[in-house]
């Protein structure tokens, strides 16, 4: 199990234990509201930045196919 599998255990386990219900954020232990709240954080940074990166990867590997393209067609 790498590190990263860990976190993401812990967190998932963190967060179950916060929306079980059977108590508040104010009765739950610190350490799991906090690994909870790291966690969902975690998770929206990178959601916040994948998206990005995706569509720059795209238009990149568009252009490189159209300079392929452009180069074995003869287009100008």
């Amino acid at each position: 199990m790498t590190g990263n599998e860990f976190f993401q255990k812990m967190v998932k386990e963190a967060i179950e234990d916060l929306a079980s219900g059977e108590k508040g954020w104010r009765e739950v232990a610190t350490n799991t509201l906090i690994l909870a709240c790291f966690g969902m954080l975690i998770n929206h940074l990178t959601s916040k930045l994948t998206k990005p990166l995706w569509f720059f990867s795209g238009c990149v590997a568009a252009g490189v196919i159209w300079l392929i393209v452009s180069k074995v067609l003869g287009i100008r």
